[in-house]
């Protein structure tokens, strides 16, 4: 049973997590801010429905699909993890908090910052003449490639055949996501981007694209840990040896990027990244701690040895 679950732990959160949505479609219903957020969810739903239902039965007929179901089956849960971040919105999963009577932890954020910082450090932005249209673009562009990061990652090592490294962080990362999104619900923090503004308008505070994401989709309390800086950097800390040079360099100017604009956009106090740093090595420990056990022990051979064998040969030894 327990290799079992091991064995299966992605499909088991994915499903669990999909059953969970289901119930709560069927028991309540979704909220958001516009007719826009609405046709904008069904239109995502109804697509990929449609692709799945289209390779389920298309590799009835052909095996060439094959390869693009498997895309899909090793991929999707991290897809699924993802876009599972609305439903906190969608479903007010603030009502739980509000319901065990947890209140906003903002500010013992604030004061942290103050404490290691003396203010929280977007001021200093603000102070050093950081807070330029030109630079904010730059750093909006930096945030938006935080959703993308994942599929990224999986698909490289899926175009290079390592199926042992795609599965490592895919399990990495599913722990990470549903973890924490459970802090969102128990530990909520809005984020400075709540508070009173004392500098300047964000340049992307006026743009449409945010107004509509905000308004629809984004959860009011989900600052702590930032995993906008948890998961870019544990995918790069997975990922030691494993990328060449130059790739990795990429990799870490893109978490450098992500995670500083984190604190340039005021969506997270810096304990937030802080708190995503240190995120990274009890997950990961998590992560491989839920693997199957290693079969890579047996002796080389010049075939493929069976699982089977390998237990014969450990035996046997």
């Amino acid at each position: 049973m327990l290799n079992f679950l091991r064995r299966r732990l992605d499909e088991l959160m994915t499903g669990s997590f999909l059953c969970l949505v289901l119930i709560l479609m069927l028991l309540c219903r979704a909220h958001f801010a516009s007719p826009g957020g609405l046709a904008l969810a069904r239109w995502v739903l109804g697509s990929v429905a449609l692709v799945v239902a289209a390779l389920l039965t298309a590799v009835c007929f052909t095996p060439r699909v094959r390869p693009m179901l498997r895309v899909v089956v090793e991929i999707g849960p991290i897809v699924v993890a993802v876009l599972g971040y609305v439903s906190l919105k969608l479903y007010d999963a603030s009502v739980i908090t509000s319901w065990l009577g947890i209140t906003s932890k903002d500010s013992w954020m604030m004061a942290a910052d103050v404490v290691l910082f003396g203010k929280t450090p977007y001021l200093w932005f603000h102070q050093w003449g950081l807070d330029s249209r030109l630079f904010l673009q730059v750093m909006s562009c930096f945030y938006g490639l935080y959703p993308f990061t994942p599929v990224i990652v999986l698909s490289w090592f899926m175009y290079k055949g390592d199926m042992k490294q795609l599965r490592l962080i895919r399990r990495t990362l599913l722990i990470s996501f549903y973890c924490g999104y459970c802090f969102y619900i128990f530990f909520p923090v809005s984020g400075p981007l709540s508070l009173a503004t004392p500098a300047k308008p964000l340049f992307i505070e006026s743009t449409l694209t945010y107004t509509f994401l905000m308004g629809n989709f984004r959860f009011a309390t989900d600052c702590f840990p930032s995993l906008h800086t948890a998961n870019p950097w544990l995918m790069v800390w997975l990922c030691r040896g494993k990328l060449p040079r130059w790739l990795m360099a990429v990799a870490v100017i893109v978490c450098a990027g992500i995670t500083l604009s984190t604190i340039a956009l005021r969506f997270h106090y810096a304990i937030d990244d802080i708190a995503g740093f240190i995120w990274i090595f009890p997950i990961s420990l998590l992560a491989r701690a839920t693997l199957p056990p290693r079969t890579a022990d047996c002796p080389s051979a010049p075939r493929r040895t069976t699982l089977g064998e390998c237990q014969l040969q450990s035996t046997a030894s």
